[in-house]
C-alpha cells in the first residue's frame, strides 16, 4: 500500500452529533480549514485509518465513547507503526485524562469548550504551531529507525 500523508486533512473521533457539529463549525472559521474525517468511536477511527491511502495529519479524539473509548483507541494507534506517527490530541470535558492520554503519546489537549471562538483557537494552535510539526517529524523519523 501506498501511504503519505494529506496536510489539511483530520481526524475526528467523535460520538455526540452536537460535539461533531460544533467542533465542524469552529473548523470553519479557520483560514483553509482542513477536510474532516469523523468517526463516531474508536473502532471507526482504526476501520477508516487502517482503509486510508491516504492517512489524516492530525487526530481529535474524544475519551469518553461507546464501543472503543479514546484511551483504548489511542494505545491501538500508538502500537501500530504506520499509525503511530499521527499526532493525536485529545478532546474532553474533563481534565484527568491529560496525562494519561500523553503518556499514552497523545501531543495535545483541549479541555472541551463552551465557546466557538475558544475552541477554533484552541484547535488553529494545535494544527498549526510549529511544536506540533516538530513533534510529528520527530515520531516519523523514529518509525523510520
Amino acid at each position: 500500500m501506498n501511504v503519505m500523508n494529506l496536510c489539511q486533512t483530520i481526524l475526528l473521533v467523535e460520538d455526540d452529533g452536537d460535539d461533531q457539529e460544533f467542533f465542524i463549525t469552529a473548523l470553519s472559521g479557520i483560514t483553509d480549514p482542513p477536510l474532516v474525517l469523523v468517526a463516531a468511536n474508536g473502532k471507526e477511527a482504526i476501520d477508516i485509518l487502517e482503509r486510508s491511502i491516504v492517512l489524516p495529519s492530525m487526530i481529535f479524539m474524544d475519551i469518553n465513547m461507546p464501543i472503543m473509548d479514546g484511551i483504548e483507541c489511542l494505545r491501538y494507534i500508538m502500537n501500530e507503526p504506520l499509525m503511530k506517527g499521527i499526532p493525536v490530541i485529545v478532546l474532553s470535558s474533563e481534565s484527568y485524562y491529560e496525562e494519561k492520554a500523553r503518556n499514552l503519546g497523545a501531543v495535545g489537549f483541549i479541555k472541551k469548550q463552551f465557546s466557538i471562538s475558544d475552541l477554533r483557537n484552541n484547535i488553529e494552535r494545535e494544527l498549526y504551531t510549529p511544536r506540533q510539526t516538530e513533534k510529528y517529524y520527530e515520531k516519523k523519523n523514529q518509525n523510520n529507525n
